[in-house]
């Protein structure tokens, strides 16, 4: 599934960032069902590319994976933040928190891949309300 808005009359809407065409469409599927309006990219480029072309109010989340091609998560949310500092963003990562405790701090969530969708849909709820 390339970059789409499930059509969804007044729903929040989340970004999902991944290049793992599995875990894009896994998440994808899944907010749909949690009727969340869900667009997706598979890069941090691709996913600026989404934001800056749109307004900032359209996106209620962004979920990113850290390690991608062209850009990752870290710095995709550094560009988020910069120009879109109330708009929440959840980091995910294969690697421990470790290695990016310092960028992990900035963002509103952090999961360490794989986790359970019950500790997603938390997180998820807690920042959206």
């Amino acid at each position: 599934m390339e970059n789409y808005w499930t059509i969804m009359a007044d729903t929040k809407k989340i970004l999902v960032v991944d290049d793992e065409v599995i875990m894009r469409d896994l998440l994808t599927d899944y907010f749909e069902m949690m009727d969340y309006g869900v667009m997706s990219a598979k890069d941090g480029s691709v996913a600026w590319e989404l934001l800056t072309e749109s307004q900032p109010s359209e996106y209620s989340l962004v979920i990113t994976d850290i390690n991608m091609p062209k850009m990752g998560g870290i710095e995709l949310s550094r560009l988020i933040k910069s120009k879109y500092p109330d708009l929440p963003i959840v980091l995910m990562t294969g690697y421990g928190i470790e290695k990016v405790k310092r960028d992990v701090e900035k963002a509103e969530g952090f999961l360490a891949k794989p986790f359970e969708l019950s500790i997603l849909h938390e997180l998820v709820e807690k920042i959206l309300g």
